[in-house]
Parts: C-alpha cells; sequence; structure tokens
C-alpha cells in the first residue's frame, strides 16, 4: 500500500464541507497550541483520504488538579471518503517531542460527533503533552497538533482526631466538641469540618450536624446547639475534614460517645449566693467568652448604654453586676456561683487569670463541695452574670433588696493557658461558630 500526503491546501479542497483548515506552528508547546504540517493522507492505492482530528479538550494549558483525574481525551472526528469505520490512536507523553511516553491507546472506536477516552492516572505535579490521529484500517491518518496540560500536586487531608468530649464521656447544656486539626500533604486551601452527631453508632438518622472552617492554634470546636426539649441520652459523634477547593476529603474520624444531660440553672445547685438564683427573670445575654492565660472576659449587652443594668449600693459605693460560674464536676450535678464583683467600668479582665479559678474563686468552705474545683482544658462550663452585689448573698428573689436578673447560662469549653474567643448571637443562648484567636 502506498501512502501519499497532500499539501494542506489540497486536504481542504478533498473535505471542506466538514473540517477547517489549521495553521502552524508555535515555538513552543508549552505556551500555544501546535499543529501539524500535514493536514490529512491519501492511499494511493484506494484514493481514501483520512484527515486529522481536531483535539477539543483538555484546553491547551489546561491546568487540572490531581483529585480531577483520571483525565478525558476528547477530539472532534476526523473525516474520511472511505467507508471502513474509524479507530483513533491516544498519546500522552512527558515532553513536546513525544519520545518518553506515559500513555498510549491505540483501537478507541469512533463516537459520534466527537470521541472520548478516560486515560489512566498521571504522576501529580507534572506537565503532559497530548495528540491523537485516526485510523481507517491499516491506514493511520496524520498527528493532531499537540495540546499541552499540567496535573497540579497531590493533595491530602488525614483521618481527623477527636479531643472531648472524650469517648464515654459526658457533656451538658452547650457541648463543645473539639476536634484537632488534621495533618495534610500538599498545597491545602481552606479546610472544614463536618461534626455529625447522631443517637445510634450507625448514625442512619443523624440528630445534629454542622460543617465549620478550621480554627487556628490546632484545635476547632464547634458549640452544638442543642434545642432545650432535648432529651438526656447517649450520643455518637464524629468529623469529616474537606477542602473544596482541591475537592479533598478525608476519611472520617473514629467515632465517641458521650452521655449528655440537658442544663437547667433551676436544677444546679447554687453556692454562696441566692439559692433561687436559676429562677430568677433572664433580661440580658451574654455576647462574647473571650479566654487568655491572663483572664477571661465575659460581655453581656447590658453592660453599658443606655438599657445598662443601673448600679446597685454597696458598702459605701456600688456594684452593677457579679460573675458567675457553673460545674460540673462528677458528670450529674451542676453547681452554680457568683463570685466575683464588678462596679460600672471595671475592666473586664478583673475576673481572674483561667487556671487560677480554683485557688482564687473557690477557696473555702464556702464552695464545698466544689472547694479548690480546676476546670480541665475542653471541659464544658457555663458562664452567666447577675445585677448587683450575689456573693454571699442571703436574700432571694422575694426578699431582693433592688432588682433581681440574671444573664442567660453561656455552656462554653473551658481554655486554661491559651487564647480562644466565643461569640453570641443577639438573639441566642448558645454561641456561634467558635472562633479562637
Amino acid at each position: 500500500m502506498t501512502l501519499k500526503a497532500l499539501s494542506i491546501g489540497g486536504a481542504c479542497a478533498l473535505v471542506i464541507a466538514t473540517v477547517a483548515c489549521e495553521k502552524s506552528s508555535p515555538a513552543r508547546p508549552s505556551d500555544v497550541e501546535t499543529t501539524t504540517q500535514t493536514a490529512s493522507v491519501v492511499d494511493a492505492k484506494t484514493g481514501v483520504t483520512l484527515t486529522t482530528p481536531a483535539l477539543v479538550s483538555p484546553a491547551n494549558n489546561q491546568q487540572l488538579k490531581n483529585v480531577e483525574q483520571p483525565v478525558t481525551l476528547t477530539v472532534r472526528n476526523a473525516v474520511t471518503t472511505g467507508t471502513t469505520a474509524l479507530t483513533y490512536t491516544f498519546e500522552v507523553a512527558s515532553d513536546a517531542g513525544f519520545a518518553n511516553k506515559v500513555f498510549s491507546k491505540d483501537g478507541v472506536a469512533e463516537t459520534s460527533g466527537q470521541t472520548s477516552l478516560k486515560i489512566d492516572r498521571l504522576a501529580a505535579d507534572k506537565n503532559y503533552f497530548w495528540r491523537a490521529h485516526a485510523n481507517s484500517g491499516s491506514l493511520a491518518g496524520p498527528n493532531s497538533a499537540v495540546r499541552a496540560f499540567t496535573i497540579g500536586p497531590e493533595v491530602t487531608l488525614q483521618q481527623p482526631t477527636l479531643v472531648s468530649p472524650g469517648d464515654n464521656g459526658s457533656a451538658s447544656g452547650t457541648p463543645a466538641l473539639t476536634v484537632a486539626n488534621v495533618g495534610r500533604t500538599g498545597p491545602v486551601g481552606q479546610v472544614f469540618y463536618r461534626f455529625e452527631v447522631a443517637t445510634s453508632a450507625s448514625f442512619a438518622s443523624l440528630a445534629f450536624t454542622n460543617t465549620i472552617a478550621e480554627q487556628p492554634g490546632g484545635q476547632t470546636t464547634f458549640s452544638l446547639a442543642v434545642p432545650a426539649n432535648t432529651p438526656a441520652g447517649t450520643y455518637f459523634w464524629r468529623v469529616q475534614a474537606t477542602d473544596p477547593s482541591n475537592a479533598v476529603t478525608s476519611a472520617f474520624s473514629s467515632v465517641f460517645s458521650f452521655r449528655f444531660q440537658p442544663f437547667d440553672m433551676r436544677q444546679a445547685i447554687i453556692l454562696d449566693s441566692p439559692r433561687d438564683l436559676g429562677s430568677w427573670d433572664e433580661t440580658t445575654k451574654i455576647t462574647s467568652v473571650s479566654f487568655s492565660p491572663e483572664a477571661f472576659e465575659v460581655d453581656f449587652d447590658r453592660r453599658t448604654g443606655g438599657n445598662r443594668w443601673r448600679d446597685q449600693p454597696f458598702g459605701s459605693g456600688s456594684l452593677q453586676y457579679t460573675l458567675g460560674m457553673c460545674v460540673n464536676p462528677n458528670g450529674n450535678q451542676w453547681y452554680c456561683s457568683a463570685v466575683v464583683q464588678f462596679w460600672f467600668g471595671r475592666e473586664l479582665t478583673a475576673s481572674t487569670p483561667p487556671s487560677y479559678v480554683g485557688r482564687n474563686w473557690f477557696y473555702d468552705g464556702r464552695w464545698a463541695p466544689i472547694v479548690g474545683y480546676q476546670p480541665q482544658n475542653g471541659e464544658t462550663v457555663g458562664l452567666f452574670v447577675g445585677s448587683g452585689n450575689l456573693r454571699d448573698a442571703a436574700f432571694t428573689g422575694p426578699s431582693c433588696p433592688m432588682v433581681c436578673e440574671r444573664s442567660n447560662v453561656a455552656m462554653v469549653p473551658w481554655h486554661n493557658d491559651d487564647n480562644a474567643f466565643f461569640s453570641f448571637g443577639a438573639n441566642s443562648r448558645v454561641a456561634v461558630p467558635f472562633l479562637k484567636r
């Protein structure tokens, strides 16, 4: 069988109704698409003409993420004057001259209009070149243009590790679920964590779920907004990390269980403060809680401004409010006490260093059975404020000397020696997604 190459002009004359001519040729294939000098071939014995296919996708110099593999190569079908069904050969190389082919496939059957082939996975973080040609029986058409594409670096996220509550632990109020930030490889983008809570270890039916952005400091915490009617019981939780920009998802973490006990201040034991404190009217909301090694700052929406809590007489001066805490040392009984007195304008940092609470707040028998109790990192505690002086207060609501009001109890994970910030919605008793500073 004798073949001869037609000029580009001659090939166009034969197939002008079907395929347009392409001009060539750039100096650098990685910059612009290259074309071959021959647009078609003719079998001298049979007279059958066969043109080159046109490349469709990937586009020239297209950047592909590693997770987008396997890559699909697509060409616009070649044109033939013969009746033999066409097949195609696809080639991928690491160089524009195709001296180092990394993939090749012959005999790919033609499909209507365009023909595609899903190729094998290629090594990540490399540049590649691809081309194709048509075949009519033993007649091989000319190679197509050459296009370049890039496979990006491999990006991986390791399996998340749950931190608190620990397996078979306990939580109440607004449980703070904490996961260690995942290990990763490659140029990872913004990482998000999907928290799932279910009533069974199978996670067949989810009770709660939320996705939040990764927080700095090595851990990410989600404050679970539990409806007031959520029953006590055992719950199961797990976490999955994702990087949407790279379309990468980790495996789910292992599954931990915890015993949930709803928080109700009316069921708490009040120490060294009015014993009916839990039944007082809630007239203000905690707006933020900020931890640092030097202090924890608790702010609320009636501390300043025209609607602030008014000052109440105290000794030779006045007090505006008392800062308090609720703790649950053994997992089945809450204790609450308002301890630190604040006059209007006193700095929020007057609370005490978080790691000194045991010695500076609960230091004598007035706080039995929590004398010297020091919350641990990640332990859920409740923080609140009450109007006036509530320390060593023997009165109750009916005998209130002026105004007896309190805030909601904000449930947050305790931080002894690092920085953390919790922000609360204006009409919410629970933290919006937790941010570490």
